[in-house]
Parts: C-alpha cells; sequence; structure tokens
C-alpha cells in the first residue's frame, strides 16, 4: 500500500514527475507533500481522479518560490498526459485545462529561473575588478630605475639620492643617509629594549619559580626574640633536678610552637634546629646558660641553666647586663 493510497493519490504519478525512480517514503519532498494534500483549499481536492489529484498535487506543490521548478521532469508529464487523453473514453475538458494550466505555471516558473540565473552571471562579470597588485602602483618610469638599481646600471645616481634633503614638516630637513641612520639606530635601541624586556622577564619567572618551591613563609630574623624563645624553652624542657636539657629537646619545644603558628612541620623543625643553635651560643655568651657536648661521636649537646631561681627573662637580663640597659635609655 502506498503512502498516499487514502487520499486518493499515487504513488507512482507522484514519482515519476519529480524524479525518476525515486522512493517517495525517503524523499526530501514527502513532508511537504503531506501538509498539500491535507489542504482541503488545494487544487487537487477538486479534482476525482487519483492521477488527475496526483498530477494536480504535484504542479501545485513546485509553484512554491522557494522549491525549485526544474525538479519537476514536465517531459513525463506530457508523455503521461497524452497516453491519458489517448486511452480515455470521456474527455474531462475542465480537468485538463485545469492540469495544463498548472504545468505552464511551472514551465514559467523554470524559464524566470533561467532569466535570474543569467542576470546574476552578468552582474558578477561587470562587478569583478582587476586587482593588478604591487605592481600596478608603479609607472614605468619608476619601475625601470628600480630594475636599474638591482643590476646596477644606475649605480652613478646613488650618490645623490643620499645627499639630497627632505623637508618635513615638523622639522628641519633631512638626507635620505640621516633617515637610514635613524631607522638604524632605531632599530638598534629596539633590540636592547626587547633584550632588557626578555631578561626581566627571565628574572620574574625564574623568582616565581624560586617563590614556589617554599610552601610556607620564611624563617624571620629576630635575633632578641629567638634568644627569648630559646631561653623559656630552655627552662621548660630542663630538668627540675640539673636545670640542665638537650639542645636538641630546645628544638623540639621551638618546633612545637611554630606549628601553632601554622607552620608546617617540615620547616618548623629546620627553623627551629637553626634558631635553637643560634641563639643557644647567644646565651652562653652573655651568662644565661653554659653548654657542653657528652663524650662519642654522636653526643648530646647539653645546655644548663645558670640562672634556675630567675623566671622573668627581662629582669634577668637587666640583672646581668645593666649598662646595656642605661645605653639604650
Amino acid at each position: 500500500m502506498g503512502v498516499l493510497d487514502a487520499k486518493s493519490l499515487r504513488d507512482d504519478i507522484i514519482a515519476t514527475l519529480i524524479a525518476t525512480d525515486m522512493d517517495l517514503e525517503t524523499s526530501e519532498y514527502l513532508d511537504r507533500i503531506l501538509e498539500l494534500s491535507e489542504m482541503e483549499e488545494a487544487e487537487h481536492q477538486f479534482l476525482n481522479d487519483p492521477f488527475d489529484r496526483s498530477v494536480a498535487l504535484v504542479l501545485q506543490l513546485f509553484q512554491n518560490r522557494d522549491l525549485d521548478p526544474w525538479a519537476v521532469d514536465l517531459s513525463a508529464f506530457l508523455e503521461m498526459f497524452t497516453s491519458r487523453i489517448e486511452q480515455s473514453e470521456h474527455v474531462d475538458l475542465p480537468t485538463c485545462g485545469r492540469l495544463i494550466r498548472m504545468a505552464w505555471q511551472v514551465l514559467r516558473g523554470q524559464a524566470e529561473s533561467l532569466v535570474e540565473r543569467q542576470h546574476d552571471e552578468d552582474q558578477d562579470d561587470e562587478e569583478w575588478l582587476y586587482d593588478g597588485g604591487w605592481e600596478s602602483d608603479y609607472d614605468d618610469d619608476a619601475y625601470n630605475f628600480s630594475v636599474g638599481v638591482i643590476t646596477g646600471s644606475q649605480r652613478e645616481n646613488l650618490p645623490g639620492m643620499f645627499e639630497g634633503r627632505i623637508q618635513r614638516d615638523e622639522g628641519r630637513p633631512v638626507t635620505l643617509g640621516e633617515l637610514l641612520l635613524g631607522l638604524k639606530a632605531a632599530s638598534r635601541i629596539s633590540q636592547e629594549e626587547n633584550l632588557r624586556m626578555k631578561i626581566a622577564e627571565e628574572r620574574r619567572e625564574a623568582l616565581e619559580t624560586a617563590r614556589a618551591r617554599f610552601s610556607g613563609s620564611l624563617h624571620v630574623e629576630d635575633l632578641e626574640g629567638d634568644i627569648r624563645r630559646t631561653w623559656e624553652a630552655m627552662r621548660m624542657r630542663a630538668n627540675p633536678k640539673t636545670g640542665s636539657c638537650t639542645l636538641s629537646s630546645v628544638s623540639e619545644e621551638l618546633a612545637e610552637r611554630s606549628m601553632e603558628r601554622g607552620t608546617s612541620r617540615d620547616e618548623a623543625d629546620a627553623e627551629a634546629q637553626v634558631a635553637a643553635m643560634v641563639a643557644a651560643l647567644f646565651l652562653v655568651n652573655r651568662g644565661y646558660a653554659s653548654i657542653r657536648q657528652e663524650d662519642g661521636m654522636d653526643g648530646k649537646v647539653i645546655l644548663s641553666d645558670l640562672h634556675p631561681e630567675e623566671t622573668d627573662f627581662d629582669i634577668l637580663s637587666e640583672r646581668l647586663h645593666p649598662q646595656e640597659k642605661l645605653v639604650e635609655d
């Protein structure tokens, strides 16, 4: 059963008029054909015979401006229409006239499309302009002179070109040689500036790379603060009986305090070891503590509090170094 049999239309007639050996079910016109077949005011609705209805539907479909009228095979229409007239016992003249009129409208559309195509081609020819390229910007004299410079025949005229001065609106007249020297100097300055910018960019990248290696903050140089914190850590870790502790325990105490402020473990350990060692030497030098190392290759470094009775660092410092306090005042 055909796609359009229920609408008293013949699929074979429609397929033959549109294209030879066309499958109507996969045709690009199928949706439009179905839509037109449902329209009550369409011309094929006033016809009765399936042949006439099918021909009228195709001819009316391609009267639409957005469809190519050349998609209709009018020669196939003439053959089928002539055969139908010859084989029919009773010719329906109004129907024949209607179909011939519709076929003529399609033929007119085909003719108009040819005229439009020819007109478009003529316009394209008129709008085409010749572009000779850069060669067309120069006359024969300029071209011959350029060739002469290249070949060497104009060699005697070249010195005079560099001697004449060119008047500029914004400054004094200059020679062509001066212009060339100025351009050369400008090129050299530009190259130097580009080199400086490149070096500066490389330095910035190197600095950013170096900064990226440190995830946390660097140690802030605060020697007096380190000495105070190391003295406090020594008293915190000192044995109550001997008043002594190892330098490593002092370093651990400092690291724990750094981690409380958000410093990572590795960074806190590295910073605490340096701070404890340096500050311990100053504590010994200033008389706050004594230092010794146990026997053996890996003997522990021992710090001993020389003033276990003192609990305030500021009071002890004032007592040990009164003159320094006086000078500061």
